[in-house]
């Protein structure tokens, strides 16, 4: 198999990520492993000779700066086996990262990948849909009954029943396993159909996207949703008069449901009284299974445990081992469930800061090519991807860690790539 064969091949198995797997071990890890034997042996009939231009691209040194970081804090982490296994994580993503980055050199292998990505995450909305409205599960999802047959521990979802908003729902997963996962790839993936020139996909994938997203009950995705949609009206089609329009219509509808609350029509009663829900979920009055007061006693922790640091970090896995330490919240939680905090307790400032430097920039610089580029496909992905991108920021709170979430690796990889590419044809 050719070493381009290997990469196309890493990059499907990291989108499809615990998907095909077996307890920890995944069909990615497999090929992973394979791709590096390769690589070791082309290092050896190269004399041992390693072309590393592409860490000098833009944007990338970053990303390798705070890799060393994390290997660093392994002098000073509190669980040096969880460390590891942070720093394996990181690892995986990076490497992802840099497999996409050096396979799309090109326009014609940027399309590649695109294409197949897009067949995937056709796939991926297909499976979500399917397990939205019948009781279909992926064999290896975290609801899923024949779990335990590929090594994995199912999750009890009788703890939902007694939410009257989702009573009759059963979340999506996807390849994801967990349905914030699962919400957070629909979400990055919107923009690709909002900004498609084909109205027939524009519309396919603004229904369908929303649909998944309101059905995996997501709070934090559900407002991106919402922000990608103002975005894209204000930045992308320039519509600000259809954006107030819209935006006034959607606080009109509210105002009168809230007014009709009482009405003597239970049809009317009934719906009335689910948009009522709705803004108390969202708002987090009404709290599904209890996320946002362990999420904030997480958090809390964690943040107390890096002022106690002097704003040095925990180091690699180091939020985990500290919950650990003192204690799972709600009996089982451990990981932050807040990636961005995750980022500052772990990291430091140092981190929180680079990477916080390093989103935004990527974020303007797709903005200044979606404005300037000439170039047709870079123009539509550079939309795509500057959307995407600002999306992501709130959408990661919903994950119990993105560390380990291929698909934000592989966003970051294509971005980085559309980038470059943009440079190269502007020289």
């Amino acid at each position: 198999m050719s070493s381009k064969s290997l990469l196309i091949n890493l990059i499907v198995s990291a989108f499809l990520g615990v998907s095909i797997s077996f307890g920890d071990f995944y069909l990615f890890h497999f090929i992973l492993i394979i791709t590096l034997i390769l690589w070791i042996y082309k290092l050896k009939e190269n004399d041992y000779k390693i072309n590393i231009s592409i860490l000098s691209k833009r944007y990338v040194p970053t990303m390798i700066l705070i890799f060393f970081w994390y290997l660093l804090s392994l002098i000073w982490v509190p669980n040096i086996e969880l460390g590891f296994k942070y720093i394996f994580y990181l690892f995986c993503g990076i490497t992802i990262f840099l497999s996409i980055i050096y396979f799309c050199s090109n326009i014609k292998n940027l399309n590649k990948v695109f294409h197949i990505l897009s067949f995937l995450i056709f796939v991926e909305i297909a499976i979500a849909l399917i397990e939205s409205f019948t009781t279909f599960r992926m064999p290896i999802s975290s609801y899923s009954s024949m779990a335990t047959f590929f090594g994995k521990d199912p999750v009890n979802f009788s703890e939902f029943d007694n939410i009257f908003l989702y009573s009759n729902i059963r979340p999506p997963t996807g390849f994801r396993w967990n349905t914030n996962d699962l919400a957070i790839c629909m979400i990055i993936s919107l923009p690709f159909f909002l900004c498609n020139k084909k109205t027939l996909v524009k519309i396919f994938g603004t229904l369908v996207i929303t649909t998944i997203v309101i059905m995996t009950a997501s709070r934090a995705v559900f407002l991106s949703l919402i922000l990608i949609y103002t975005l894209y009206l204000f930045f992308i089609k320039k519509r600000i008069g259809t954006l107030s329009l819209v935006w006034s219509i959607s606080l009109l509808i509210i105002w009168s449901m809230t007014q009709l609350r009482e009405s003597e029509n239970p049809r009317i009663n009934e719906l009335a009284n689910s948009v009522d829900a709705i803004i108390l979920f969202l708002s987090g009055d009404v709290d599904i299974g209890g996320s946002l007061e362990w999420r904030r006693e997480l958090v809390d922790n964690g943040l107390k445990a890096f002022f106690n640091s002097y704003g040095v970090g925990l180091g690699a896995g180091g939020s985990t081992a500290n919950q650990e330490i003192m204690g799972a919240v709600a009996g089982r939680f451990t990981s932050m469930h807040n990636f961005w905090v995750e980022l500052l307790v772990e990291g430091g400032l140092f981190v929180a800061v680079l990477i916080l430097f390093w989103i935004l920039t990527v974020i303007y610089k797709l903005f200044i090519i979606s404005r300037t580029s000439t170039n047709q496909t870079i123009l539509y992905y550079s939309k795509s991807l500057f959307l995407s991108m600002i999306a992501f920021i709130p959408a990661a709170v919903a994950a119990s860690s993105t560390i380990y979430f291929f698909p934000m690796w592989i966003l970051f990889g294509f971005t980085i790539s559309v980038i470059s590419l943009s440079v190269k044809r502007s020289i």
